[in-house]
């Protein structure tokens, strides 16, 4: 028997509300996989380093090694990244001032300005459509939405503990 994913198209799918969340969160993954590599192609960049620029943005200056842990790469490719992002203009080196021997990288924010503006239209039409759901719907969505990070940050420490080499044969 050949392998199959688990998750249908819309075509086979039957019409459990559960299966077709699971297909939908499917397809959003995709196309915010899909913007985030046009972004990152306008931008000049690869989409991993418009990822490092997500993570500085949400969590603030950071070490190299903390980059490392929350990207899933090694320290070596984080290092050869946060040089091509610095050379760009979109990050900076500086030193911890909790401990001088240690060195923060932070995004700059004319970087993080220029990243935004290509989110502005996905942030209007996503909040038009969250007007149209109550403040209950909108709390449910949140719950939702947390847990589901949570679930596949989960999945990602997961995989990353297993870290055996991934066959890629051909299907």
């Amino acid at each position: 028997m050949e392998p199959r994913m688990p998750v249908k198209s819309q075509a086979d799918q039957n019409d459990e509300l559960p299966n077709r969340i699971i297909v939908s969160m499917t397809d959003l993954a995709g196309a915010l996989g899909r913007l985030n590599d046009l972004i990152a192609q306008h931008l000049g960049i690869a989409q991993t380093d418009l990822l490092c620029l997500h993570v500085l943005n949400r969590a603030g200056a950071c070490t190299a090694g903390a980059l490392s842990s929350q990207l899933g790469r090694t320290t070596g490719a984080v290092t050869h990244m946060l040089d091509r992002l610095e050379k760009a203009g979109y990050v900076r080196r500086k030193p911890d001032p909790q401990d001088r021997r240690r060195v923060l990288v932070e995004a700059s924010a004319p970087g993080l300005e220029r990243i935004a503006s290509f989110y502005d239209g996905i942030d209007a039409r996503s909040r038009r459509l969250m007007a149209t759901f109550s403040g209950d719907q909108l709390a449910a969505i949140h719950t939702f939405l947390l847990g589901s990070y949570e679930s596949a940050s989960e999945e990602c420490d997961h995989l990353t503990r297993q870290r055996s080499p991934i066959s890629h044969h051909a299907p």
